[in-house]
């Protein structure tokens, strides 16, 4: 036997001694106890492997034994370093692993606080949890507490967009970001908390406000990690109405007689105005709340349609019509106007012409007649008594025009800022809800005579936007782990609604539906737990996919984890979950918004474009850039006709068209690829068509 064997077989037997005695020494390791409980214990039998130092160092740590833990948890990580979820054991056995991160933990318990952040900094760049999150939080500000350098407040930056103090949106994107010196923590916008695990210098928030007409207050509030707080209010005139116009000196639809007229009127607005239009002439302003103007305007014999547009300072423009009928033969009783004067029959009072060049209060008799009782005439511009319409926004044009001045006018009982006339033109965006719309203008003159006019709106969303048309989840009964108590119970009912609220999925399951279908297929909750029943019962109510998970609470925290399986490939499209330590119903409230709002985020609502079209595959033009992924589905469709009233001509919006659904294969940077399902045809799609996802 040469040296080289010789010194292999006692290399070899040493290792086995060191491996031996190792085991030995780990093999005795006792078992602790405390309050009458056993710490530091496994299932089955202790193998000296990963997962068997894994479990006896969370044993040990939740019994607070912390060297012990720790030790285990180190051996764990020379055997296995990444945290993972979803680590294979053996066999198909699996275990969510996460030893930097319980390291982390036991080292901020024994203020070990250097490290304690490297570790689960360790894990973050591994795994995305909320535990991990919430202890660096804590890591790091205790140690802020020590070295106390951290001085000053958070400063709130705001977009140029969001610093406007005015919009004629009724969906306000209100949109900025938080910094600190160190770490900003909290952001609450109008009294309602950003969904923020993780402390960080730079926060950015992106908020849709909704806007009421008139003055809005939107209050953001920061603090940072120490609790120092930064308050700001920004103040946002909602704007949803064009300038109000009237003429001082002339009404729409009356006789004139002379061939050129001067054009007296006036014009408000609550937010300012910027341009007039009359014909082809422009006045233009310097954002005046109210002005008066003049213009000469020809007119050719017989009748006269004048357009007018009046724009204000956020975009909001009032259209309208001032119909003039010039008759040369009135221009004889302006010389002789008490000639016919005696003449007006029982009952009736002389209509009041103004002629060109008299003022608003030099009014001439004319020749026509109206009833001595008030006579509106109330019209609406591009809008019927009845019509369908595609958009969810309306402007309503209108004019009114009485026998004495218009003193007020309102729009569903809402009053409109108007310059009392006999002809008043005004205009405003109206937000229409799905579904039929009633639009109910009153008009009240100086006399206190009145006069409505109601128009019916059915506003249809497009097919492919429409909620039905989107994902389809059923959302199943959570498995309670660790110590039960009345905060798991309403984790399943808040998350429920923090998905029904963000109008992201088609919630297809939940509650009594759920139960008649456990019912009829003889299943209980708790066998829904197992992934391949939880499948079948999502094919039997026609879910796309289902969400189920854990709810592990302790007698201190809570820990929700939720996966989004595909009812097809039962492959799980995302995983994600939420850690906090105060069980209060507003935090369990505030974690399962967080946790549906991490899953719209992952499965984010884009169109796009077909941009190439082979075989039963279609290429569309958004790809990981814009979060999409493997197994998502996208919707095909074509933009129908556009649909016009056939009275008015008014563009009403176009409905859609659904060619097919796909379901992508392939995910590039710009661009994925989508293989059509067996239901549709792909000769009817062609480059160009429209997607969006589902």
């Amino acid at each position: 036997m040469n040296s080289y064997i010789k010194t292999a077989i006692l290399v070899s037997i040493l290792v086995s001694l060191i491996l031996f005695l190792s085991c030995a020494v780990q093999q005795n390791v006792q078992v602790k106890i405390k309050d009458g409980k056993e710490y530091g214990t496994v299932q089955g039998s202790f193998r000296h492997r990963w997962w068997n130092y894994y479990e006896r160092g969370l044993s040990f740590a939740e019994g607070e034994f912390w060297e012990e833990a720790a030790s285990d948890l180190k051996e764990a990580i020379k055997q296995r370093n990444a945290d993972q979820r979803m680590a294979r054991t053996y066999g198909m056995h699996f275990v969510d692993y996460f030893p930097h991160r319980e390291l982390g933990v036991i080292y901020f318990h024994q203020a070990n606080y250097d490290q304690a952040e490297n570790e689960l900094e360790t894990s973050l760049g591994m795994v995305d949890t909320g535990k991990t999150k919430h202890y660096l939080n804590l890591v790091r500000k205790k140690k802020l507490e020590i070295s106390r350098a951290d001085k000053a407040a958070p400063s709130i930056s705001l977009d140029p967009a969001s610093r406007q103090h005015v919009s004629n949106r009724f969906n306000f994107e209100f949109k900025g970001e938080v910094n600190d010196d160190f770490y900003a923590r909290n952001i609450t916008i109008n009294e309602i908390p950003e969904f923020i695990e993780l402390s960080a210098k730079t926060i950015p928030f992106t908020r849709e406000i909704k806007l009421k007409k008139g003055l809005n207050e939107i209050s953001i509030r920061s603090a940072d990690l120490l609790g120092k707080v930064t308050q700001k209010t920004v103040k946002v005139y909602g704007d949803f109405e064009g300038p109000a116009l009237q003429f001082k000196n002339i009404a729409d639809g009356d006789a004139v007689g002379a061939e050129t007229i001067a054009l007296n009127g006036a014009l408000a607005d609550a937010t300012g105005i910027t341009e007039l239009k009359i014909n082809d002439q422009v006045l233009s302003f310097n954002k005046e709340k109210e002005v008066s103007f003049a213009l000469n305007i020809k007119l050719e014999e017989g009748e006269n349609k004048i357009m007018l547009a009046a724009t204000d300072t956020v975009g909001n423009i009032t259209t309208g019509e001032l119909n003039l009928t010039y008759v040369p033969q009135l221009a004889l009783i302006q010389r002789h106007p008490h000639n016919r004067f005696l003449d007006a029959p029982n009952g009736q009072e002389t209509v009041l012409l103004a002629f060109s060049g008299s003022s608003a209060s030099s009014y001439t008799t004319g020749i026509l007649y109206a009833a001595a009782k008030a006579a509106f005439r109330l019209n609406f511009k591009d809008l019927t008594k009845e019509q369908t319409v595609y958009y969810d926004t309306l402007y309503v044009d209108g004019t009114a025009t009485g026998t004495y001045a218009i003193e007020s006018v309102t729009i569903n009982g809402a009053p409109l800022l108007i310059i009392p006339g006999r002809s008043v033109y005004f205009n405003q965006l109206m937000e229409l809800q799905e579904g039929a719309n009633a639009i109910t203008i009153e008009v009240t003159d100086i006399k206190g005579n009145t006069t409505s006019k109601t128009a019916m709106v059915n506003h249809q969303v497009p097919k492919v936007q429409q909620m039905g048309s989107r994902m389809s989840l059923a959302i199943l009964p959570f498995e309670i782990k660790g110590q039960a108590g009345i905060a798991g119970e309403l984790v399943y009912d808040n998350l429920i609604n923090a998905f029904v609220d963000q109008e992201r999925f088609n919630i297809v399951t939940r509650g009594d539906e759920l139960e008649a279908v456990l019912k009829e297929q003889k299943l209980s909750q708790t066998d829904l737990v197992d992934k391949k029943t939880a499948i079948r019962v999502g094919k039997l109510v026609a879910a796309e996919s289902i969400l189920m998970g854990t709810v592990h609470e302790t007698q201190d925290t809570i820990e929700i984890y939720a996966r989004l399986i595909n009812t097809e490939s039962s492959s799980i499209m995302e995983a994600k979950d939420v850690f906090g330590q105060d069980k209060s119903v507003p935090q369990i409230q505030y974690l399962t918004n967080g946790l549906a709002l991490k899953l719209k985020h992952s499965f984010p609502l884009i169109e796009g474009m077909v941009i190439q079209v082979k075989g039963n595959e279609i290429y569309a033009d958004f790809g990981s850039f814009k979060r999409i992924k493997k197994e998502m589905r996208f919707i095909v469709f074509k933009q129908g006709e556009v649909i016009k009233h056939p009275v008015t001509g008014k563009v009403l919006g176009s409905d859609t068209r659904e060619l097919g659904v796909a379901t992508v294969v392939s995910v590039f940077e710009d661009m994925s690829i989508g293989k059509l399902i067996a239901d549709f045809e792909i000769g009817d799609i062609q480059v160009q068509d429209l997607v969006i996802t589902k």
